[in-house]
């Protein structure tokens, strides 16, 4: 989505983390798991799409039970923003575990009125054409414990797709495309996913997997019938004590009468970062990550990164001879030293453009 590739300044933000963060004890673990670490600032921002912006932004991390030591943080972030271009958007993306982790559930509600650029499908590339959207969107998935790291569950998927304008003349006017004139998609399916990570929000070592089939049926409300089938596998690995060297593999197939809006697509400020989020889609997409991140100074750290991203059809699985390439640095800074929670400032390079990021915790 658009909204997390905008450069945000954090006007206040380092006196703000570093006053709440600092007026907390650090000599006894365990008083400092039970804690609940909050953190809220005004945000402003600005990217070519957008022009200026504003909102309030805020994050908490926290431990669900009575048995700190041996459950995983939780955390959830809520952002309220409004830009120049009369866009706005409210959010709230979570990731729950109850004590000793026995349920995961996560996701994310929100309501979006915003306009995006339409860029085409596969290799059928057209000029740009500006669009209109409002949609409320739900993701929730509710997985429990079957075995050590073994989680496994339902997911649930609901977005209301609203095109409100459109560019004359283009494709999704004319109705060319697949949902150009809005859609409506409820799935519901089944998540697995093996997590051996040492840290859910900054992993220095372990893995991290999931595979997810979401079934949209016009039974459910969807406008379609359409399925989707996603794999994602994260590896870290420690070196020099206080570097990781993380790697990503995500792959998305879409099969069935799909909207464009449900597509798998390249771009964003998690997968693919420096391309505009949905530059690139199709009905496959096979991505590659890499990523350098560690500390630096104190609170203070940095990242390198590169990926490759390729796109398929009906036909085909991916394009292997057409690669879509970026590259880019980062900035880190702890907010809360307990769970290694990290504000991210990333600047990445994609078809000779440079975009910035800026978000809290790791892109994978």
């Amino acid at each position: 989505m658009q909204k997390q590739g905008i450069l945000f300044l954090f006007t206040g933000i380092f006196l703000l983390s570093v006053f709440y963060t600092g007026a907390q004890s650090e000599n006894d673990t365990l008083r400092n798991l039970e804690k609940i670490h909050v953190l809220g600032f005004p945000v402003i921002s600005y990217s070519p799409e957008t022009r200026t912006g504003y909102g309030v932004a805020g994050v908490a991390t926290f431990r669900f039970g009575n048995d700190p030591l041996h459950t995983k943080p939780s955390q959830m972030s809520l952002g309220i923003g409004y830009t120049q271009n009369h866009q706005q958007l409210y959010y709230l993306p979570f990731q729950l575990y109850t004590n000793r982790n026995r349920y995961n559930i996560y996701g994310e509600a929100g309501y979006y009125k915003y306009n995006y650029v339409y860029f085409g499908i596969g290799t059928n590339e057209v000029p740009k054409e500006t669009y209109d959207a409002e949609y409320p969107r739900i993701k929730l998935s509710v997985l429990h414990k079957w075995a050590p790291d073994y989680y496994a569950g339902l997911r649930y998927q609901y977005e209301n797709y609203r095109i409100t304008q459109t560019a004359p003349g283009g494709e999704l006017s004319q109705g060319i495309v697949p949902g150009s004139k809005g859609s409506v998609s409820t799935g519901l399916g089944i998540a697995q996913v093996l997590d051996k990570r040492d840290s859910a929000l900054y992993p220095t070592k372990g893995y991290w997997m999931e595979l997810a089939l979401l079934f949209n049926t016009t039974s459910l409300g969807s406008t379609n019938n359409f399925q989707q089938y996603s794999y994602d596998v994260s590896i870290y690995k420690s070196f020099a004590k206080k570097y990781v060297w993380a790697n990503e593999l995500y792959t998305k197939i879409v099969s069935g009468n799909a909207p464009f809006n449900q597509y798998a697509i390249i771009g964003g400020n998690k997968k693919m970062r420096g391309f505009y989020e949905g530059r690139y889609r199709d009905k496959h997409s096979l991505i590659l990550q890499t990523e350098v991140r560690g500390d630096l100074y104190k609170r203070f750290g940095a990242s390198a990164f590169c990926s490759v991203g390729f796109l398929g059809g009906d036909n085909e699985y991916v394009r292997f001879n057409d690669s879509k390439w970026a590259y880019g640095v980062g900035f880190r800074y702890i907010v809360t030293r307990a769970d290694h929670l990290n504000l991210r400032i990333d600047y990445a390079i994609a078809n000779g453009k440079g975009s910035f990021y800026a978000t809290f915790g790791e892109a994978f």
